[in-house]
């Protein structure tokens, strides 16, 4: 892990990830409660910096990224903590049963608020920047976004397969990173034809992150059992549901997993299945697979593909 964080830093010798730190800043202001919180989240080692990484090795296929290039960087920072915060909308058929309140209903209604904040200074931010073609690709990825958010409540947790899983995150993580691999080709002005297969670079690198990003929670207590105590939408929940237990199995935990569970219990149960089922190794592979249809993508440019070659790899990621 060390190693790998070197590597980055050696990836972005020119320090734009910093630069896109400092416009997250910048461009959020401090002018409303709860907003420096909110840049500090963004801008904390904890964040995955593997989306701005592609956007910004994208640009430099083609030339040295300027201040446009960090500005969509932060809007795509602002867009994906826009979802982060929206997250709460789940489980409707359950509120509607025990007749919740509309905020219990839709999460917190500062975080929804703050979530629209967000989403109206990215397009504020992409119109300054006056690319119709940039500002048309991320307002997709947003429209995206949502649609996944609608699919991710239309499925139970403990009914979602791993198909359920990837079409969700597709369109709520691994487009985001399409669309900022897809805005440094339109930033350049380059074919549409490098645009669409740069997208797809992105979005097989983003699902590559976000199963190594949810691999991470098996082995970090307290979100761990924040994503049990949340019903969030699990990889290798899904995974060992639908891929490894017997229908007895299922069965089984499912009916423990939807009663009052004991989180520490739970916790130590679900690890235990989780390496008898190779869970870490078979997502890995799974992360891997999708890494290496992105190499492929590279194959189809025809340009030096030098700058985004790091990226196919797990550790970097």
């Amino acid at each position: 892990m060390i190693q790998a964080a070197y590597e980055k830093k050696l990836l972005d010798s020119d320090n734009n990830l910093e630069r896109i730190q400092n416009a997250v800043k910048n461009n959020l202001g401090v002018s409303l409660p709860f907003l420096a919180d909110i840049a500090h989240h963004i801008i904390t080692p904890h964040n995955n910096s593997t989306r701005s990484m592609l956007l910004l090795q994208s640009a430099k296929l083609f030339k040295k990224p300027d201040d446009a290039v960090i500005d969509i960087g932060s809007t795509l920072e602002f867009l994906h903590t826009a979802s982060a915060l929206h997250r709460h909308i789940k489980e409707p058929e359950y509120a509607r049963r025990h007749q919740q309140n509309v905020q219990k209903l839709w999460g917190s209604e500062a975080s929804v608020l703050l979530g629209d904040y967000l989403l109206s200074i990215s397009f504020q931010i992409l119109t300054r920047v006056g690319n119709l073609d940039v500002l048309e690709c991320v307002s997709l990825a947003t429209q995206n976004i949502s649609r996944g958010q609608v699919l991710e409540i239309s499925e139970p947790t403990l009914t979602a397969t791993p198909k359920h899983w990837q079409r969700v995150t597709r369109d709520k993580i691994a487009g985001l990173f399409g669309a900022g691999a897809k805005s440094a080709a339109y930033w350049a002005n380059a074919t549409q034809a490098t645009a669409s297969t740069l997208f797809a670079f992105g979005e097989y690198v983003g699902m590559a992150a976000q199963l190594k990003t949810e691999l991470n929670v098996i082995d970090d207590e307290k979100r761990f059992q924040q994503t049990l105590k949340d019903s969030e939408l699990w990889a290798p929940l899904c995974f060992l549901l639908h891929e490894c237990l017997t229908e007895s199995e299922l069965s089984v935990m499912s009916e423990k997993l939807q009663e009052n569970f004991e989180l520490d219990e739970m916790t130590s149960e679900l690890r235990v299945l989780f390496n008898k089922h190779n869970l870490r190794e078979k997502l890995k592979e799974q992360a891997v697979q999708e890494l290496e249809k992105a190499a492929e993508c590279l194959d189809q440019l025809e340009m030096d593909s030098a700058p985004l070659q790091p990226l196919t790899s797990y550790a970097m990621i």
